[in-house]
C-alpha cells in the first residue's frame, strides 16, 4: 500500500470519547461501510454521547500519524499497541 495523506482535512469522521477530551490516544482506526472512527481501542466506554463526530484535521493536529493509515482500505482496520507503536492492518470482521 502506498502512503497518501487524508486530502480533505474537513473529512466527518467519528471518535470515542477518550479520544475527543483527548484523555486517551488513538490506538484503533477503522474504515467500514465508507465510515471512518478513530479509537482509543479500549472498551470501558459508558459515554452516553458517543460516537463523537469531529473533522479528521482536528485529531491531526493532535496526532499526526493517524495521516499514515489514511490509505486504509475499505472494511479494514489499524491497530497498535500504543501511540508510538507500528499500525497492523487488518480485515475488518463480518457482521452477522
Amino acid at each position: 500500500m502506498t502512503f497518501m495523506a487524508f486530502p480533505d482535512r474537513r473529512l466527518g469522521v467519528y471518535c470515542c470519547g477518550h479520544v475527543f477530551r483527548r484523555e486517551r490516544g488513538v490506538r484503533l482506526v477503522s474504515h467500514e461501510d465508507g465510515d471512518w472512527q478513530f479509537l482509543c481501542g479500549d472498551v470501558d466506554h459508558v459515554d452516553p454521547d458517543e460516537p463523537y463526530h469531529v473533522s479528521v484535521g482536528v485529531l491531526l493536529e493532535r496526532d499526526p500519524t493517524i495521516d499514515t493509515v489514511s490509505d486504509l482500505e475499505s472494511d479494514w482496520a489499524a491497530e497498535r499497541t500504543d501511540v508510538h507503536a507500528r499500525w497492523i492492518r487488518t480485515p475488518c470482521a463480518p457482521q452477522a
